[in-house]
């Protein structure tokens, strides 16, 4: 099973089915993605203590970057999704509206 794959399952509802990425199966897309969930960590801590950037907005970015590579963050965000699923559906419409525009412009 390849990571692209790994990826695709972890926005199915079973949260029970969730997969996670290992770190031999990685791509430089995934290399990728990794930066910049620490980065939108980096700006969320910071947003924290300076009024002017929104720190939980970031947070929230990170967490749902880093997801697929953390066991403590996708279990945070399994119950996130129990507590609020009105959130977790709405979330998961706009990634496939989003996953949908990515492969339409993919040249590969």
């Amino acid at each position: 099973m390849n990571a692209h794959s790994e990826h695709d399952q972890s926005t199915e509802p079973n949260t029970a089915a969730r997969r996670h990425v290992r770190w031999q199966d990685m791509t430089w897309k995934d290399y990728v993605r990794i930066t910049a969930g620490v980065v939108m960590f980096v700006l969320g801590i910071v947003g924290l203590v300076l009024p002017i950037l929104q720190g939980v907005l970031f947070l929230i970015i990170s967490a749902i970057l880093l997801a697929p590579y953390s066991r403590w963050v996708s279990k945070q965000l399994d119950r996130g999704e129990q507590r609020f699923p009105w959130v977790a559906a709405k979330a998961r419409s706009i990634t496939q509206r989003w996953r949908r525009k990515a492969d339409r412009h993919d040249p590969s």
